[in-house]
């Protein structure tokens, strides 16, 4: 997949976003890929100045000082956005003059679509009200979700859920002497959510 910007600085550290900034304005200045950023490497330098010197006097814990340097810390994120958001217009996705820009680069993970579970199986468990359910583990999922509901399965029908990260589970506290209907649901990345058949079992 194509490199990107990385334009997200909402964790990073303040000592690292400065270098960051101060990064940005060295080699965004003279350079031949982007030979009119209008005042922003201007207003970039100027915050990236202002922000170092707020975060030197935050350094005694002064809570107006902290205060200060906060707000700044936000002007200098939306200014590098800003700088980031014309770099990538005007590179157009390529490479080279992302990279002279001096921001940093990731490459995307690509997002995996999930497939249906496979080997699905409802086991009686060791104890008494117990089920075993397990499928084969669905590559790039996240979690699994369990879900059972009594005989017979109807609009008003109520599922109890668990959800684990792995990829079997044991049910627990099943009343006797009830069939049970039980399904799997494995779900990944962006809400995505694939699910098993159902498989009925007597509880004994």
């Amino acid at each position: 997949m194509k490199r990107k910007l990385a334009l997200n600085f909402k964790e990073t550290k303040d000592s690292d976003l400065y270098l960051i900034a101060n990064y940005v304005v060295e080699s965004m200045t003279d350079n031949e890929y982007f030979p009119d950023p209008g005042m922003m490497i201007i207003e970039l330098r100027e915050i990236s100045t202002q922000f170092s010197q707020a975060m030197s006097e935050a350094g005694n814990k002064d809570r107006v000082k902290i205060a200060i340097k906060n707000d700044l810390k936000v002007l200098l994120i939306k200014k590098l956005k800003e700088v980031g958001a014309f770099v990538r217009n005007e590179s157009k996705g390529a490479e080279t003059p992302m990279f002279s820009s001096g921001f940093p680069i990731f490459t995307p993970r690509e997002e995996i679509i999930l497939k249906a579970p496979t080997h699905f199986k409802v086991l009686p468990g060791a104890n008494p009200g117990e089920i075993l359910m397990k499928v084969r583990r669905v590559h790039g999922a996240k979690s699994y979700q369990y879900r059972w509901t009594p005989d017979p399965i109807t609009p008003a029908s109520v599922w109890q859920s668990e959800i684990d990260t792995r990829c079997k589970r044991v049910i627990r506290g099943l009343p006797l002497g009830i069939n049970y209907w039980f399904e799997m649901i494995a779900i990944g990345s962006n809400s995505q959510m694939v699910y098993t058949q159902r498989l009925s079992r007597y509880i004994s």
